[in-house]
């Protein structure tokens, strides 16, 4: 089985399915808030999941002093593009256990970097230079994952197996506790949040435009 990830933000609902269908490889997934919202941008997960592939090259874009996208999950093993498609410098940072670098990024998409994230785990990025960026590259040791739509919702495959255990991580959610642990048999899933978001930290500082 693929261990839990460690992480330093956000909350891991963990999801145990038991009387898996026999021939199911595939399924969906719909993740609402404590309100009953949809949630976008929740990575959600297999264990154990699909092995490995080669995977192709994820990039990391910074556009109106923002990063783009504001989560991006990927396989151990992908390398991740730092392109810089605004017209001033970032310096973008790391020190997070499963991944630490700083990148100079001069503006112009053509002076981009190239990371290799070969370890799983949780990758918190700031700018040394605009210090309201926030990012995370959230590092799998799977390949059956995926992030959620606008409509909360996310399609997801994996080996047959007669039990699965189906992870969801967000850098909104509350602070880790223990798992939630859910007996279930069929598919679609709707997974519900029983604690209400954390704040959206991605905010300039008043007037700075």
């Amino acid at each position: 089985m693929l261990p839990r990830l460690k992480t330093d933000a956000g909350l891991m609902v963990a999801l145990w399915l038991a009387a898996w269908p026999v021939l199911a490889a595939e399924w969906s997934v719909r993740v609402l808030t404590a309100d009953g919202q949809p949630l976008p941008d929740a990575v959600v997960w297999v264990s154990p999941g699909a092995p490995p592939l080669s995977p192709a090259p994820s990039v990391m874009d910074q556009i109106d002093k923002r990063f783009k996208p504001f989560v991006l999950p990927v396989q151990a093993g992908t390398q991740v593009d730092f392109p810089n498609s605004d017209s001033i410098n970032h310096h973008v940072y790391s020190f997070s256990p499963a991944k630490r670098f700083e990148l100079k990024l001069f503006p112009g998409s053509h002076n981009a970097h190239t990371v290799l994230f070969d370890k799983p785990g949780l990758v918190t990025l700031g700018c040394n230079i605009h210090d309201w960026m926030l990012a995370y590259i959230l590092v799998l040791p799977t390949s059956s994952f995926g992030q959620t739509n606008a409509e909360g919702e996310v399609r997801l495959s994996a080996p047959d197996s007669a039990a699965k255990e189906i992870s969801v991580w967000h850098p909104r959610l509350a602070s880790a506790p223990e798992p939630l642990v859910q007996k279930l048999s069929a598919t679609p899933l709707v997974i519900r949040l029983a604690q209400p978001l954390k704040p959206d930290p991605r905010r300039r500082p008043h007037g700075y435009d």
